[in-house]
């Protein structure tokens, strides 16, 4: 019986050790965080080191736990560690200041005084009230001070020499400075420098990376971020670099497919999170990018580019009043951001369009005139939908005709885009009296620096006259380059009649943009034309200018001479856009 109470107690015991590890495992990242704190707070700084790098192994991206991680360190004087946590922290959350001030202490220990000084005065001014920035602040000048004022001549006795500068520290700390406050060139040559002195240091890569990107260097930010992935195989910052690289350069599916990859290893990571998110919006997939950024939100309530993003979603959605809310309250984490400023600045979005245009034919032979006027109201009446309707009034040898017609544009995705109308002309004397026509664009290739975008499209339409009923399929591609100023098309136009009759023609164009606002064209047709219901073989070729006045207006002009086989057409038209 004895035997057998002490094997059951054995057991017990082998079960509880076992188990003690599992429940040590089974701590969360809050609970490992909070002890971390609390053992810091007690200066039990090795305990607390290791209770925080418990919690960041959980949870990498944790700013919070790097900050104190980085007291942690200055606690057991590891200047190097406190460095490297802080860093990060601020890699993480640029305008985090506890990361600030915990790096001026590591500037300041370390003998850097300038660069301490500069991220202490940064500190207090962003927080007046803030009794241990401002004590910084004084110690740093009374050392400086001091060292100023205890300079010997050459002949007096040594003194200990105070601590080096750490130069790659201080010119990552200028880079991180510069690249914050929008000075890109310079901050790339800070890094560079830091580069020279550290050239297998990833950080640096990848800062260097994300500068030159931002410049839209993308292959050199490209080769900045597979030299940091060579040198460290999965480097979570690096492989979110070559994702902003792939957002940067248009380029949304290879987008799409980089941060799958990522979050299939850091489903909670804020920062991918947050690109998935603004994947998310070029796809047009609303619904994901909030849950995206509400999800970054969970992580961080105090990240203002998810509470910019929720606005972006908002905006796109047409709600302009919630949009501004979410901007406001980034603005107030960011005050003074001008990427903020100018989305609160932004007017609402325009959904009214009013096109009117006239055109004048002069007719050789003694023939006369032709006019063709035309005015039409568009609505956008959701970020994927268009309606309008068109007014068309036209007059050939002495007859006037009324078209009226309405239509819909849908846009399925970025890339995929379809659209129907139907008209109808009462009493016509040479229009047609009904038609409806249907088309469809599919962009194949992406907007990028040399080539794109690059369209697939056709149209389609079919006309019922008095005499003659007749189809009309056209499809044509357009592509762009010189970095999307000038835009190339081809159409090939088919025509048949409900008697057999056939035509084939083509049309070409090309679309220069002159300055941001001022767009000419010009191109050649041998092309059918349908006249009174009749296929007319026609030569033209045409031009015009478009010219945005301002943002909401924009003036039009045109000019093409048509040759058919009874006489020639010279055609003048003039138009205007507005927006409201």
């Amino acid at each position: 019986m004895r035997r057998g109470k002490r094997a059951i107690i054995a057991a017990c015991v082998i079960l509880a050790v076992a188990a003690a590890p599992a429940a040590a495992l089974a701590q969360t990242v809050d609970e490992l965080y909070a002890s971390g704190v609390k053992a810091r707070q007690a200066q039990h700084f090795d305990e607390a080191a290791d209770l925080l790098r418990r919690a960041l192994a959980l949870k990498p991206d944790n700013a919070d736990a790097l900050v104190q991680l980085g007291f942690a360190e200055l606690g057991r004087n590891e200047l190097p560690a406190a460095r490297d946590a802080f860093f990060r922290a601020l890699s993480l959350a640029p305008a985090y200041l506890d990361a600030s001030f915990g790096m001026a202490q590591v500037e300041f220990r370390s003998g850097n005084l300038g660069p301490a000084l500069t991220l202490a005065e940064e500190v207090s001014r962003a927080e007046p009230g803030n009794a241990d920035a401002r004590k910084l602040v004084a110690n740093i000048r009374e050392a400086r001070q001091a060292g100023s004022s205890k300079a010997k001549p050459a002949t007096a006795g040594k003194k200990p020499r105070p601590p080096r500068p750490d130069p790659v520290a201080g010119s990552m700390e200028e880079g991180r400075r510069l690249r914050a406050s929008g000075q890109l060139p310079e901050a790339e040559k800070a890094y560079r420098r830091a580069l020279g002195l550290a050239p297998k240091n990833t950080d640096i890569l990848v800062a260097l990376g994300l500068v030159a990107g931002s410049q839209q260097k993308f292959d050199e930010a490209g080769h900045f971020f597979d030299q940091a992935l060579a040198i460290r195989p999965g480097l979570l910052d690096a492989r979110l670099g070559k994702v902003r690289l792939a957002i940067w350069q248009g380029d949304v599916p290879g987008a799409r497919a980089k941060i799958d990859d990522v979050l299939g290893t850091a489903p909670d990571n804020a920062e991918a999170l947050s690109l998935d998110a603004r994947i998310s919006l070029l796809e047009q997939n609303y619904v994901r990018a909030e849950q995206s950024f509400h999800r970054v939100l969970a992580i961080d309530p105090r990240n203002a580019e998810a509470l910019v993003g929720i606005g972006d979603v908002r905006r796109a959605h047409g709600d302009d009043d919630a949009a501004r809310d979410a901007y406001r309250q980034a603005l107030a984490l960011e005050p003074g951001s001008r990427d903020i400023e100018q989305r609160l600045a932004a007017p609402p979005p325009r959904k009214w369009r009013f096109d009117v245009g006239s055109e004048v034919s002069d007719l050789t032979d003694g023939l006369g005139d032709w006019t063709d006027s035309s005015a039409g109201l568009a609505y956008r009446l959701t970020p994927r939908t268009t309606i309008s309707g068109r007014t068309r009034v036209a007059t050939r040898f002495g007859h006037t005709d009324l078209q009226i017609e309405g239509r819909i544009d849908q846009a399925f995705s970025p890339t995929v885009s379809a659209y129907a109308l139907a008209a109808a002309t009462p009493d016509a004397d040479f229009l047609a009296h009904y038609s409806v026509g249907a088309g469809a664009s599919w962009q194949i290739l992406a907007p990028a620096k040399a080539f794109g975008p690059f369209s697939l499209n056709i149209d389609t339409r079919y006309d019922g006259f008095a005499n003659a009923d007749i189809t009309t399929i056209s499809p044509w591609v357009q592509g762009y380059v010189l970095d999307g100023l000038l835009g190339l098309s081809a159409r090939w136009v088919h025509a048949a009649d409900d008697i057999g009759t056939r035509a084939d023609g083509y049309v070409l164009r090309a679309d220069l943009a002159l300055t941001p606002g001022v767009n000419v064209f010009g191109g050649y047709a041998d092309a059918p034309e349908i006249s009174d219901g009749t296929l007319v073989p026609t030569r033209t070729v045409f031009g015009g200018i478009s010219w945005d006045v301002t943002d909401p207006l924009t003036l039009r002009a045109s000019l093409a001479h048509e040759q058919r086989a009874t006489f020639d057409r010279t055609i003048f038209g003039l138009g205007l856009t507005t927006r409201f």
